[in-house]
């Protein structure tokens, strides 16, 4: 398994009476040379969070879990990850130390797939790897990807929606992503619908 940290920064906190909280931001940033010297390429996602969503870990522990992991979708910028902290102590403890900057950073866990590597620069390029789990982790080594909020856990379906729209995303995509993910586009488009050509192009931006 390798690992790759990413600094969680620029992120505003809201609770719940509960103490628990939603995390939203980016795990992973595309095209950016990390500390590994390895860059991840637009698409290396896309198969594995097509299959499942990976685990939410604290600090790469498997019995340690604050929380769970909602949604992961790619867009031009990087991996998106939406989540929310458990009404655990660990969890209400990992919200806290999130608001507070106490905990800044992320980490993913993964196997590679399909890579290059670039003798020359020594630099690997990850073209498909397969994502185990996201972090919330103490030290980075990639300083681009970034939270953007942690909010509210009652917050809808509704909020995602407008933070891929924010991202980049047309309305249409946005709202089959968010009501069934990336696979409903091709499996609506196989199966053949009224509205093909709209799910044929929205497909074809993400494929």
């Amino acid at each position: 398994m390798t690992y790759k940290h990413v600094n969680l920064t620029e992120f505003e906190v809201k609770f719940e009476d509960s103490g628990a909280a939603r995390i939203e931001g980016y795990a992973s940033v595309f095209g950016n040379v990390d500390s590994d010297n390895d860059i991840v390429l637009p698409g290396a996602f896309k198969d594995s969070i097509g299959k499942r969503l990976p685990k939410m870990l604290y600090q790469h522990k498997q019995d340690k879990i604050p929380g769970i992991w909602e949604r992961a979708a790619e867009d031009s910028k990087g991996l998106i990850m939406v989540g929310k902290t458990l009404n655990t102590s660990l969890g209400r403890d990992t919200a806290e130390e999130v608001r507070s900057g106490a905990l800044d950073t992320m980490s993913i866990g993964y196997v590679a797939r399909k890579a290059s590597f670039d003798k020359a620069k020594s630099i690997r390029s990850l073209i498909d790897v397969n994502l185990y789990e996201v972090s919330l982790v103490t030290f980075p080594s990639n300083d681009q990807a970034i939270i953007t909020r942690v909010k509210s856990a009652h917050d809808t379906e509704r909020d995602f929606e407008d933070f891929l729209r924010e991202a980049g995303y047309s309305r249409d995509a946005a709202k089959i992503i968010t009501a069934r993910g990336f696979k409903a586009l091709n499996v609506q488009r196989e199966a053949g619908c009224e509205d093909e050509a709209t799910l044929t192009r929205l497909f074809n931006q993400f494929a």
